[in-house]
């Protein structure tokens, strides 16, 4: 599989650039570095024969620090050996990872070298998870699919967006964004729906009795906007955040309740705090995976003993023994999904990075972030993947242009091994409806923030 620099924008190279490539032929790309013990068949298998710029090593390390070192270099490595803290390419539109994937190595243009490993790789066994961060359907939204009588659906019905303009300023001193929809209506929707398993912050309790607000902090959400999620390919909210009592215990019961009668599952919440820290899990294959949601912000919403539904409270010890029971019940892929750290900012806090280390330790595999309103730095611990936050997903909040951008997470798991991490830019279209931003276009100031907050962990 060739790879690049995580960051890198790059998505898919043609078969005739990555034969030059190894042969010292290609502009763009100055070094080719293959991880491998049989070089000869790999090379054979492309009619090439490579230049003394193309380096052959034994390691993934060793290939990984050549990459590193220049973004001009290109890796070959092994489909099993494939790791999310590089970016793997498809060639020539064809992929093993991510939407639109092989289900079979016959269509893979590179077979050849390490064919042991190339054995361990079975697309079969590939399954992806989609995560998007805060989703409160009060308010604009609300005045949007139910007041203008757009419907449940158009809030989800976006395709790809384009930034129009940008103007100075917001109350809040940043620049203000309009967008206008430029790609095919659904494909937000397709993105959705094409994951294995679907996840979202669910910003607001949707209680049976709900009141619309035009404004303020308190949310309500009326139930019958629940099954736009799951008409959207949405399958399972977490309702761990600081709005989940804003219509008190029977509101966070009642939400549960509607969101199952929508084709929703949740997690996060309870009637109390034994059944607020219970996981939602699913098997995909062989695998069994399980969510787990706390919350840090605001006391008062976390659920307790006796007679107060409510948030499960992030609390390292219970963290830590929730997940070795999950591993003891037989979890093979453990995410957790905290709310937690200061809005409005990408930098972390030191209890955050604190709480992180500590759930990597107890054996979790992914941690996913949220309550910024904007999106945070990556940070590899151990390997272990911590996005600290994922913006806003579908959410009125024009205080500046990142609060109305976020990012939809896939990650691709072969197994229970993390294989790949791509990131979808997002843009909230009217304060109300989700569109994808071009990756390589206006998407890129998105990705950028991102990279320049995570620096502070490299």
């Amino acid at each position: 599989v060739p790879v690049r620099r995580v960051w890198s924008a790059q998505r898919d190279i043609a078969l005739d650039e990555l034969r030059a490539a190894v042969e010292g032929r290609s502009e763009e790309i100055r070094r080719v570095v293959l991880a491998s013990d049989d070089a000869s068949s790999l090379w054979a298998a492309l009619e090439v024969e490579p230049a003394e710029s193309t380096l052959v090593v034994e390691t993934m390390r060793e290939a990984k620090q050549a990459l590193d070192r220049s973004k001009r270099t290109l890796g070959l490595v092994p489909a099993a050996r494939v790791r999310p803290d590089l970016r793997a390419l498809s060639v020539d539109g064809v992929s093993l990872f991510g939407g639109g994937r092989l289900d079979d190595l016959t269509a893979w243009p590179l077979v050849g070298g390490d064919v042991g490993e190339s054995r361990a790789f079975d697309p079969a066994r590939t399954w992806t998870l989609i995560a998007g961060g805060d989703v409160m359907l009060d308010r604009e939204p609300h005045r949007k699919a139910v007041i203008e009588g757009r419907g449940a659906d158009w809030l989800w019905d976006g395709g790809y967006a384009r930034i129009t303009s940008r103007t100075c300023c917001t109350k809040d001193g940043g620049p203000a964004i309009s967008t206008r929809r430029v790609g095919p209506r659904g494909a937000v929707r397709e993105l959705l729906a094409g994951a294995d398993i679907a996840v979202v912050n669910h910003e607001a309790p949707a209680p049976n009795v709900h009141r619309y607000h035009p404004g303020g902090l308190v949310f309500n959400v009326d139930p019958d906007l629940l099954p736009g999620l799951t008409n959207a390919g949405i399958d399972v909210i977490s309702l761990a955040n600081n709005h989940i009592r804003n219509a008190v215990s029977k509101g966070v019961t009642q939400t549960m309740r509607n969101a199952r009668e929508a084709g929703l599952r949740t997690f996060g919440a309870g009637a109390d705090e034994e059944r607020a820290r219970r996981p939602w899990c699913s098997d995909q294959g062989e695998t069994r995976v399980c969510l787990l949601g706390y919350n840090e912000v605001n006391a008062v919403v976390h659920a307790v003993r006796e007679g107060r539904a409510g948030a499960a409270e992030l609390i390292s010890a219970d963290v830590e023994q929730d997940i070795r029971r999950l591993r003891r019940d037989g979890a093979d892929v453990i995410v957790i999904w905290p709310h937690w750290g200061a809005e409005y900012v990408t930098t972390t806090e030191a209890k955050q990075r604190r709480w992180a280390r500590e759930m990597v330790r107890a054996g979790a595999d992914v941690v996913l972030g949220n309550h910024s309103h904007v999106v945070g730095p990556i940070e590899f611990i151990d390997g272990v993947p911590v996005l600290y936050s994922l913006g806003n997903l579908v959410f009125d909040l024009p205080r500046f242009e990142a609060t109305e951008e976020g990012v939809l997470v896939e990650l691709v798991f072969h197994g229970s091994r993390l294989m790949q991490i791509e990131l979808h830019p997002t843009v909230v279209h009217r304060q109300a409806q989700l569109n994808l931003l071009e990756r390589d276009g206006d998407g890129a100031v998105v990705i950028e923030r991102m990279r320049k907050a995570s620096r502070a962990f490299e």
